[in-house]
C-alpha cells in the first residue's frame, strides 16, 4: 500500500474493500463547507477513477455495509489522521478539518492505484514539521496564468503541503508603478484574492514574498525610482538577465527608501489572509559598495543590513504579521541576529547536492526559529536535475531533524528568463512533500520515483521518473553558460563544462522521446500537458547539445570538435523548436516576458546562421 507522504504507522492485512456504486460518504451531520469540501473532493475523484460519484448522506448507517464515514476524534494530533479499512467500510477520525482532509487525500491516492479494491489494514498518519512549504519563482521572465496556480495548490495539497509562497519583484500590478510592472504581465490584486480564497479552502496557507531590499532591477532601474539605488548607473543600461540577478539593491540611507517598502506593503498585505509575510531581503550585493561606500567603511556592512532590515520588519509588524526573510546576509553576521525580533523565522537555502550543514547549525546558534530551504534543482535546465534534487532535499531536512527547524520551504527558482517548464518541478515538489511530512520515510530514490510514476501520471509500470532522470542525466549545455557569453562575452561557464559522447547522448534522448510519445495517450487527460512539457523539453536539451559542440568548436575554438549538425542545420532546428516552446509556454503561463527568452534564441539562431555563412569572427 503505497500512499505518498509514507504514513508514520500503515498495517495491512490481506482483505479488500471494494467500492461499488452504492457506497456511501458519511459526514457529520453537525459539518461545515471545509468537510463537505472534503467529501466532495473524494466523490470527485471516484468519478474521475471509477466512472462514478460517490453518494453523500448525514445519516449514520453504520449498521450497513460499504460506507465511508468520517468522524471527528479527539486526541488526534492536529493534521493528523486515522484510517480504518475493513471489508464492510472505510472510516476516517480527525480532530482538525485539515486532519480530514490529508485523510482523504491518501484514500484518493489508494483509489488512484487500485480502483475499486482497496486493501484493508489500520494508518494512523501525522506531520513532523508545521510548515511544509513550496516556493515558486513568478518574477524572472514567467507569470502563471490563475488557472496554473490553482493547478500548483491542487498539486500541493494532494501530496499535504500546506504553505504556498510566489517570488514576487516586479510582477504585481502595484498602483503608481505601472512604469516597473508593464515589462511584463503581472498578477493583480484579484487573481491574489482569488487564489488565497482557493488555496484556503485546500488547508494551504498563501503566503506573501515580495522583495523589499535587494532583487530590485525593475523598479530601480525606472525614472521613476532609481534614485533610490545603491548604483549610481541604474538607467539606460541595457536589459542584462544576470544584471537583474545580481545588482539594484535600496540605498538605506534615504527614508524615500523605506517609505516605498511601506507602500508596497500597505498595497499588498491586505490581499492575503496568511498571518505571514517573507520580505525576502536576500543577495543584497549592491550593499555599501556605491552611495553608502563611505558610511559602510565607518560602521559596517553588517550594520547598515541589519538597521534597514529591522524597518522593514517593523512596518511589516504594523499589520500583525510574522516575518519571513532569507538568511544568506545574516550569516555573515550572526552576532547581530540578537537585534532582530525574536518571533521571525530565518528562510536558511542551499541547493547543493551536498547542502553546508554548518550553516543551519550556525543559524539554530543564534536561537532564532528557522526553515530549511532546498530546490526541485530546475533553474536554467530544460529538465530538472531530479537526483540532485532528491540528494538536497532529503539531506535539508535531515538537518531541519537534527537542529529542530520549525518547517521546510522548497524552492523553485526561474533564472535568466525562467527556461523550465512546470511540469520538470513537479517531481521535486513531491520529494519535498514526502519527506517534510515524515522526514523517518523509507522510500529509497527508485521507490518513490516508481510510486510518482503511479500515483501522480497513472503510469503502472513506474517507468516515467526514471525517463526524466535520464533526460536530465543527459543533460550537457543548460541556458547558465549560453546568458553568460550573450549578454557578458563571457566563456569561463562555458569552458568549465566537460562533457565527451554528444552523439550517443543525443541518441539516447531521442530513444526517451519515442517512449514519452506513447505517454501522451496513456496519462490522464489533465496530465497530457505535462507530458508535452516533457517531450519539448527533451527536444530542447538535444539541441542544446549539439549547440555544446557548435560553441566549443567556433568560440572556444576546441580542436577536433565533430559537429552533430551544421550551424547552419542547428539554426533551423531551433526556430522550429521555438514554435512548440512557445506554445507550451502559453498553454500554462501569460506571454509575461517570453518575448526577451525568445530574442535570446533569436540572436543565438543568426549567430549560427552566420557561421553557415562562413563567418568567423
Amino acid at each position: 500500500m503505497n500512499i505518498i507522504p509514507q504514513p508514520s504507522s500503515i498495517k495491512t492485512i490481506d482483505e479488500f474493500f471494494s467500492i461499488t456504486r452504492l457506497t456511501t460518504i458519511i459526514i457529520p451531520s453537525n459539518d461545515n463547507r471545509n468537510i463537505l469540501f472534503s467529501a466532495t473532493k473524494l466523490s470527485e475523484e471516484a468519478a474521475a477513477f471509477l466512472g462514478f460519484a460517490l453518494k453523500l448522506s448525514k445519516a449514520k448507517i453504520c449498521c450497513e455495509s460499504n460506507y465511508i464515514l468520517f468522524e471527528h476524534k479527539d486526541l488526534i494530533p492536529e493534521e493528523g489522521y486515522e484510517m480504518f479499512i475493513d471489508p464492510n467500510s472505510i472510516k476516517i477520525f480527525y480532530s482538525t478539518e485539515s486532519g480530514l482532509f490529508y485523510g482523504v487525500q491518501s484514500l484518493c491516492q489508494l483509489i488512484r492505484q487500485y480502483r475499486r479494491h482497496i486493501q484493508c489494514g489500520e494508518i494512523a498518519d501525522r506531520p513532523k514539521y508545521k510548515i511544509r512549504g513550496f516556493y515558486h519563482d513568478v518574477t524572472r521572465g514567467k507569470v502563471p496564468t490563475l488557472s496554473t496556480l490553482k493547478k500548483i495548490a491542487d498539486a500541493a495539497s494532494f501530496y499535504k503541503i500546506n504553505h504556498l509562497q510566489l517570488y514576487i519583484e516586479h510582477t504585481f500590478a502595484f498602483k503608481g508603478h505601472s512604469e516597473i510592472w508593464s515589462v511584463t504581465d503581472p498578477l493583480t490584486a484579484d487573481e491574489i484574492i482569488a487564489l488565497d480564497a482557493y488555496c484556503k479552502e485546500r488547508h494551504i496557507e498563501l503566503v506573501p514574498s515580495f522583495a523589499t531590499f535587494g532583487h530590485l532591477y525593475e523598479a530601480l532601474g525606472s525614472y521613476t525610482f532609481n534614485h533610490l539605488c545603491e548604483r549610481d548607473d541604474s538607467l539606460e543600461q541595457p536589459f542584462s538577465w544576470i544584471d537583474r540577478m545580481t545588482r539594484h539593491t535600496l540605498n538605506t540611507t534615504l527614508t524615500e527608501s523605506i517609505d516605498f517598502v511601506y507602500d508596497m506593503l500597505e498595497q499588498v498585505i491586505p490581499l492575503f489572509s496568511s498571518d505571514k509575510f517573507n520580505i525576502c531581503a536576500d543577495e543584497t550585493f549592491d550593499l555599501g559598495e556605491f552611495k553608502t561606500k563611505e558610511l559602510c567603511a565607518q560602521v559596517g556592512k553588517g550594520r547598515l543590513y541589519v538597521d534597514f532590515l529591522n524597518k522593514i520588519i517593523k512596518g511589516v509588524k504594523q499589520y500583525n504579521k510574522e516575518v519571513m526573510f532569507w538568511g544568506d546576509i545574516m550569516l555573515h553576521y550572526p552576532e547581530l541576529v540578537k537585534e532582530l525580533p525574536a518571533d521571525i523565522i530565518c528562510l536558511n537555502w542551499d541547493y547543493a547536492p551536498t547542502p553546508n550543514e554548518e550553516n543551519v547549525k550556525k543559524i539554530a546558534g543564534t536561537g532564532i526559529r528557522q526553515c530549511v530551504c532546498p530546490g526541485v534543482c530546475g533553474w536554467n535546465r530544460l529538465m530538472n536535475n531530479h537526483t540532485e534534487a532528491f540528494k538536497n532535499i532529503t539531506a535539508m531536512i535531515s538537518y531541519a531533524q537534527k537542529y529542530n527547524a520549525v518547517g521546510v520551504l522548497n524552492t523553485d527558482w526561474g533564472d535568466y528568463g525562467h527556461i523550465n517548464l512546470l511540469a520538470n518541478s513537479y517531481p521535486g515538489l513531491i520529494y519535498g512533500a514526502a519527506f517534510s511530512w515524515n522526514p523517518e520515510s523509507d522510500y529509497t530514490y527508485e521507490d518513490i520515483n516508481k510510486i510518482i510514476s503511479h500515483i501522480h501520471y497513472g503510469d503502472r509500470s513506474g517507468r516515467l521518473l526514471d525517463l526524466l532522470v535520464r533526460l536530465s542525466e543527459n543533460h550537457v549545455l543548460t541556458f547558465y553558460p549560453i546568458v553568460y557569453w550573450l549578454q557578458k562575452n563571457d566563456t569561463q561557464p562555458l569552458s568549465a563544462l566537460k562533457a565527451d559522447h554528444i552523439y550517443d547522448k543525443n541518441l539516447e534522448i531521442r530513444r526517451i522521446r519515442e517512449e514519452l510519445l506513447d505517454y501522451m495517450g496513456l496519462v490522464a487527460e489533465e496530465n497530457r500537458v505535462d507530458i508535452e512539457e516533457f517531450y519539448v523539453s527533451s527536444i530542447g536539451i538535444e539541441l542544446f547539445n549539439s549547440l555544446y559542440l557548435v560553441l566549443k568548436k567556433y568560440v572556444l575554438k576546441a580542436p577536433n570538435i565533430v559537429l552533430t549538425d551544421t550551424p547552419a542545420e542547428l539554426a533551423v532546428k531551433l526556430e522550429y523548436w521555438l514554435v512548440d516552446y512557445k506554445a507550451v509556454w502559453l498553454k500554462r503561463n501569460k506571454p509575461s516576458e517570453l518575448h526577451r527568452l525568445l530574442s535570446e534564441y533569436h540572436r543565438l539562431c543568426k549567430y549560427l546562421r552566420k557561421l553557415g555563412a562562413g563567418y568567423r569572427s
